[in-house]
């Protein structure tokens, strides 16, 4: 029996290869699909696969002509009833040039995406269907549609096939043409029943059966990018027998390693398979958490004797951050950069002490325009987490926004209960920061209750649920830092007590520990650090001082009763030359391993500084230092002429580590016109290259100059 089904499938993949020439011409052709990826726990995406050109995979997929996609209008529906509509500006192309990737949404919530439907464009719109010869198409393509208003929620692997057709010709949105009810049969339905890999080998142009059966990849993974240890991602494989996906061993290496190991290969098992269409399959797995930053190449195989099977070609993966970012310590600030491909900067309209509503969403590295976000009230601070790019955003009152790409998915409720005060103004939600390690964001809240007026509150990002405040003996840090790695949470606060806040390993606030021995000499004002060396940081307002300590040496003494603990460690104070408006106030350090960061003052200061930090942690009681830094006195004018002008509080600056091409950036907002209107993008290495005046750490901007260099670029907040 299985011998002659076997048969009957050789014989029907033979008649469709023969008569698809004919059947491609009269009917809709298959180009591509968009597929629902959860990526994480908390996202996923809605991304497209372009298989046409040097990426098609026929007969499945045959255009030989490469297609583009333009005027996309992808409407999602949630399940609470709303709808939203992505662009072609949601999307980011892919390292294969020519699908898409993204955009995101969160699926931590109890709001979740129930359907989807794609429309758009393609062009050109003469093509080679896969026959060596021309036809014409409608440039728009058949509508994709799949999902269900009503519920329940999409699951992973959800998808729409798009087709293009003849002009004048019915568009059929989903598969039900006549030839491709024949192909899906014969490549999908009747191979997997029967087990046989003989259509498999015809339909990929196998040789002889004791080979490995081939497999063909498309030319890049879906999403194209993700993050070690956190990220699924997907490959889209033609030819692919009927196995368990965790038979199915996927190599990810630094080459391409069809034909053999190759040095630097991780292999990991599939965790499952999703078909397509005809032999079209994706094969879903998780990036090894062994990788580091890169770009890599992945290939699969598996079974053994007459069943084994082998890609003939590899899939480019863009690992664009490493579990070393996710515990590196992520600052709170007005600014928040979420990473990949494009590197994207949240910006809020607002200050705790005025401002406008509403947050603008700035690409800074890659395609794209600025686009504004509307919200109900003024916003002060964002953070990302840099493993599944939703941003959170807190406004002067209760209210915390969930973005995910250019969409404000949710608006939360603190529970602040007053206004916590500050040298820069007072607020009810103060600022935010969030534990890539754990998903969770931690509120900085105004409690009347607490003796110092002020608290934090998490979030967990993965069930939109807050946890009970902490009350704070000690006023909180007008900008906190988590260091995921150590579980720590760093609150140097106004009444020069650098507070630590011990977390749990799922992110939970535990207890507050007191420091007063640092000095500064002013008052503490913005924390940063190097989470790879344990050097935190706390900038001194009012003065040039930078007060560090060394939490890799650090003591830890519990309170007694419910009282708090107290923290001391190996510690320094360094007065920096240049002159800051109102001293040193914001500070950052770029998650990472450049052990590079920038501080600047505020209330429209020019200047800034740039610093190096050791590049090991210290051991035996060494005392902290910087390796070294550089001073910028003065911003050139931004390119409308006007003066620069740095934020107000919460500080307008943040640095992050480019995904794209490893160096470390600063980023500082010009608020010249009262509201957001540049932002200084700043490479920090070439700052610190850069010539100084002789004896000073000051750089000599009379021959070098910030702009033509690249060391300084200007990109427009509106």
């Amino acid at each position: 029996m299985f011998g002659k089904l076997s048969l009957s499938v050789r014989w029907l993949g033979a008649l469709v290869v023969l008569l698809f020439s004919q059947w491609a011409a009269a009917g809709p052709i298959a180009i591509g699909y968009m597929s629902f990826d959860v990526t994480s726990g908390t996202t996923a995406q809605f991304d497209i696969a372009n298989l046409t050109g040097p990426n098609a995979l026929a007969p499945d997929f045959p255009v030989a002509t490469p297609l583009t996609f333009s005027a996309l209008n992808l409407l999602v529906t949630f399940s609470d009833g709303t709808n939203h509509t992505f662009g072609l500006s949601d999307f980011t192309l892919s390292v294969d040039g020519m699908s898409l990737d993204g955009p995101t949404v969160a699926i931590g919530g109890t709001t979740l995406p129930v359907a989807a439907t794609l429309s758009g464009l393609v062009g050109p719109t003469s093509i080679d269907p896969g026959t060596g010869t021309m036809m014409d198409i409608d440039a728009a393509f058949s509508p994709v549609m799949f999902g269900d208003i009503h519920g329940p929620a999409l699951d992973d692997g959800a998808l729409g096939v798009i087709y293009v057709h003849e002009p004048g010709t019915v568009t059929v949105p989903e598969p039900s043409s006549a030839w491709l009810i024949v192909i899906g049969a014969a490549a999908f339905g009747l191979r997997r029943r029967a087990r046989s890999a003989a259509l498999v080998a015809l339909l990929a142009g196998a040789g002889t059966a004791s080979a490995s059966i081939p497999v063909k990849l498309a030319a890049a993974s879906i999403p194209s990018s993700g993050v070690v240890g956190v990220s699924f991602v997907k490959v889209t494989a033609m030819g692919l027998p009927a196995v368990a996906p965790a038979s199915v061993m996927m190599t990810i290496a630094p080459t391409c390693a069809v034909g053999g190991p190759v040095a630097g290969q991780v292999v990991t098992p599939a965790s499952s398979i999703i078909p397509v269409i005809g032999s079209t399959s994706q094969v879903r797995f998780q990036i090894p958490a062994a990788l580091s930053q890169g770009t890599y190449y992945v290939s699969l195989s598996g079974g053994s004797g007459a069943g084994a099977f082998a890609s003939t070609n590899c899939s480019v993966l863009n690992v664009t951050t490493s579990n070393t970012t996710l515990n590196s310590c992520l600052p709170t600030s007005s600014l928040a950069v979420a990473l990949g491909p494009t590197v994207t900067a949240y910006v809020p309209n607002g200050w705790w002490g005025g401002g406008a509503t509403g947050i603008q969403v700035v690409p800074i590295e890659g395609a794209g325009a600025p686009a504004s976000i509307p919200t109900a009230a003024i916003v002060n601070s964002c953070s990302s987490n840099p493993s599944t790019g939703q941003a959170v955003c807190t406004a002067n009152t209760n209210d915390v926004y969930l973005i995910n790409g250019h969409t404000l998915t949710n608006t939360l409720l603190s529970s602040a209960t007053g206004n916590a005060f500050f040298s820069g103004g007072g607020c009810r939600n103060c600022g935010v920061a969030v534990n890539g390690l754990t998903n969770t964001a931690y509120i900085t809240v105004g409690l009347s209750d607490s003796a110092s007026g002020s608290g934090i509150q998490a979030l967990n990002l993965a069930t939109n649920a807050f946890g009970a405040p902490l009350r704070l003996r000690h006023i909180v840090s007008e900008n906190i830092s988590v260091d995921a790695g150590r579980n720590l949470l760093l609150t140097p606060g106004e009444d020069n007590s650098y507070g630590l806040v011990r977390l749990s390993s799922v992110g939970d606030l535990l207890t507050e520990f007191e420091n007063s021995t640092i000095g500064g000499g002013g008052e503490y004002d913005s924390s940063a650090s190097d989470c790879t060396t344990g050097i935190a940081l706390a900038s001194n307002e009012f003065t040039s001082n930078v007060s560090m300590a060394d939490l890799n040496q650090a003591s830890f003494i519990p309170g007694s009763g419910s009282g708090i603990g107290s923290w001391t460690s190996p510690h320094n104070v360094v007065t920096l030359d240049g002159s800051f408006a109102a001293g040193i106030s914001g500070i950052s350090v770029a998650p990472g391993g450049q052990h590079m960061g920038i501080l600047t003052g505020e209330f429209g200061g020019q200047s800034f500084a740039v610093f190096q930090l050791p590049a090991t942690p210290a051991t035996g009681g060494t005392v902290p230092a910087l390796v070294d830094y550089a001073v910028v006195n003065n911003l050139p004018n931004t390119p409308d002429g006007a003066s620069f002008t740095a934020g107000f509080d919460p500080h307008t600056i943040t640095a992050y580590t480019s995904p794209n091409d490893g160096r470390a950036y600063g980023v500082i907002a010009d608020w010249a016109i009262g509201t957001p209107s540049w932002l200084a993008v700043i490479d920090l290495k070439k700052i610190q290259g850069a010539p100084r005046i002789a004896g000073t750490h000051t750089v000599d901007t009379s021959v070098y100059d910030v702009l033509a260099s690249g060391a300084v670029r200007y990109v427009a907040v509106h």
